[in-house]
């Protein structure tokens, strides 16, 4: 008999430990933590980790060729877009940053800025840029927040009572008894007046598993006692394990951590929605920091416009004033300097507008949106011809682009969905288990000491069935499920075909304007040939103020166009490194990669300082 308790009370001590060992084990807290599969995990963090750079220069599968190279041929013979060959390196360079001319008594009177000085300032200042780069700390604290629902309970009780119950009369009773004289006697049962008091203390702990399966090992102790009319004292202690796992409907790991894992790929596609909006919101910065240089240069065309006319103004008076010109040539000239200075006041206005446009981008600290700080670009341009190759662009967008990958994501999520659907569509059947000891005594310490003789136990098995009638409400999110994933499917074939049209847009465009540079640099050759030679005319009697200012304007809105064409062409380069997932890198600028990172212990994207 002895050896039978002994093999009990082991049996029960091991049972307790597989439970605690389920629980604190490092494989059981993977379980419980719900992680992705580790390989598409660290795929996955790879593409959303970092802001690749889209060197032209190393994507060209030819030498480039620089405009002056290119303008040798252009008026003698027309190449189609697309088959220019082009090659050698930039002779752009992006400026270092220069002196901020700073002074205590107010803001710097200039900044000057490169494009690698633009991205930095706006990776720490933008405040857009400060807005979506919480959505996946946010995101994150979803999956702490599933992860909870295997968070193990501690539960107490306690409870006093106290009766002190009147004298009441009970119903009649029949003895039976060997005593002839009170065998068949019917009597009248009368409680008398009585003091009771009650203490009763319970503690215990319970929790769910991975497996579906819920667990609770809970300590009782209770005293009960009469006070009056004679004192009685009763103690009991008791220990209970109990556990209930589910066999069909919401049985195994996969369903009962599917939440935390939809939890965890939702923060992965915040991510790579954060990453797509900051490589946006990045080439926006891009793209007015050249606006900001547009407007400058059409402010120097129309400074140099305005000083040529008034050049002319003054060649005219002195032959009006000798009589080799008559009065209607100044007044001639008098109207195209007044027509250019409302273009310069123009040009001026929208070199202010472009400045405060960046201004607000950048969110500098020490310089005000309307303050007197003019903002100085010191990257030139990259007027550069590179053959690219449309086939790898493409497959570098497929790789970099973040709205495939979330698509990817959401792909994976459905797939769990379905699994989920699929398993709530079962019957539900529990199997439940209680095993208990507890002992009665004189004394706490006697009843618990008593208790580990397993001299009384309680043990309990049985199961629970449930099937629905028709089902119909888990089979409709069973098909709905499905029918979102062929959507999804549907979307991703689509989008991907989407991003090769983009690409092969952007490759088209990109070569449009390199000729349209060749163009516009080739017009202002001639217009400024043609201005040369009508002012020679003019001095020679042979021309009119008027058609020397009509050459003056040509040439104006040539050099316009040159540089409206420039700034066009690093446009599509900007468009292009966007189209396939990147950031546009500049030869010389010295850009390390952009600091986006996966925090280790949150799972969420980060920006370092």
């Amino acid at each position: 008999m002895a050896d039978c308790r002994c093999d009990e009370v082991c049996s029960f001590r091991w049972l307790m430990l597989v439970a605690v060992a389920m629980v604190l084990s490092p494989a059981g807290c993977a379980v419980w933590e719900g992680r992705l599969d580790d390989d598409y995990s660290q795929s996955v963090d790879r593409r959303i980790a970092g802001i690749d750079q889209f060197n032209i220069a190393d994507e060209s599968i030819v030498e480039p060729a620089t405009v002056e190279e290119k303008l040798e041929g252009l008026l003698t013979q027309r190449q189609p877009i697309g088959d220019e060959r082009n090659t050698d390196d930039d002779d752009s360079s992006s400026g270092e940053d220069d002196d901020s001319d700073d002074s205590e008594a107010g803001p710097p009177k200039s900044r000057s800025f490169s494009v690698a000085d633009v991205r930095s300032a706006v990776l720490e200042n933008n405040l857009d840029l400060a807005v979506i780069m919480l959505d996946p700390t946010i995101a994150a604290t979803k999956i702490t927040e599933e992860q909870a629902k295997f968070d193990a309970t501690i539960a107490a009780n306690i409870a006093y009572k106290r009766e002190d119950l009147p004298r009441l009369d009970n119903d009649f009773v029949e003895f039976t008894s060997e005593n002839d004289a009170l065998d068949k006697e019917v009597v009248k049962l009368t409680d008398v007046e009585q003091q009771k008091e009650k203490l009763s203390f319970d503690i215990g702990i319970g929790g769910k598993l991975p497996t579906g399966g819920k667990f609770k090992v809970a300590q009782m102790f209770d005293e009960s006692n009469k006070l009056e009319p004679q004192r009685f004292e009763q103690y009991v202690t008791a220990l209970k394990f109990s556990f209930s796992q589910p066999l069909l409907r919401d049985a195994g790991v996969d369903v009962n951590v599917a939440s935390i894992r939809l939890a965890r790929l939702d923060e992965r596609a915040k991510s790579a929605t954060t990453k797509l909006k900051a490589i946006h919101t990045l080439a926006k910065a891009e793209k007015a920091y050249w606006k900001l240089y547009t407007a400058r240069r059409v402010l120097d065309v129309r400074e140099q416009q305005y000083d040529l006319a008034f050049r002319n103004l003054d060649l005219v008076r002195q032959r009006a004033n000798q009589g080799l010109s008559p009065e209607i040539e100044v007044i001639r000239a008098e109207v195209g300097v007044a027509n250019r200075l409302e273009s310069l006041f123009i040009a001026e206005t929208d070199t202010r507008l472009t400045q405060r446009n960046l201004k607000m981008m950048l969110n500098l600290s020490d310089v005000d949106l309307n303050s007197v700080t003019e903002l100085i670009t010191t990257t030139e341009p990259q007027l550069v011809l590179f053959d690219l190759d449309g086939e790898r662009l493409v497959a570098a967008a497929t790789s970099n682009r973040m709205e495939l990958l979330e698509l990817e994501l959401d792909l994976a999520a459905d797939a769990i969905r379905i699994n989920f659907a699929e398993n709530q569509v079962l019957p539900l059947f529990d199997l439940d288990f209680e095993y208990g000891v507890l002992e009665r005594g004189q004394g706490f310490s006697n009843t618990w000491q008593g208790m580990w003789d397993f001299d009384n136990q309680t043990l309990g098995i049985g199961g629970r069935l449930e099937i629905p009638v028709t089902n119909e409400k888990r089979k409709s999110k069973l098909r709905r499920a499905i029918l979102t994933r062929m959507q999804r499917l549907a979307t991703q074939e689509r989008r991907e075909m989407l991003i090769r049209q983009e690409v092969y847009d952007a490759l088209d465009v990109f070569h449009q304007n390199w000729q349209r540079v060749l163009a516009a640099r080739q017009n202002v050759i001639v217009s400024g040939v043609n201005y040369e030679a009508e002012l020679k005319q003019f001095d020679l009697g042979l021309r009119t103020m008027r058609e020397v200012f009509e050459a003056l304007t040509q040439l104006g809105e040539a050099q316009v166009k040159e540089v409206k064409a420039i700034v066009s062409y690093q446009f599509s380069q900007i468009d292009l490194a966007f189209a396939t997932g990147t950031l546009l890198g500049y030869s010389r600028v010295g850009l390390e990669p952009l600091p986006f990172e996966i925090n280790s212990e949150t799972d969420a994207l980060d920006v370092l300082p």
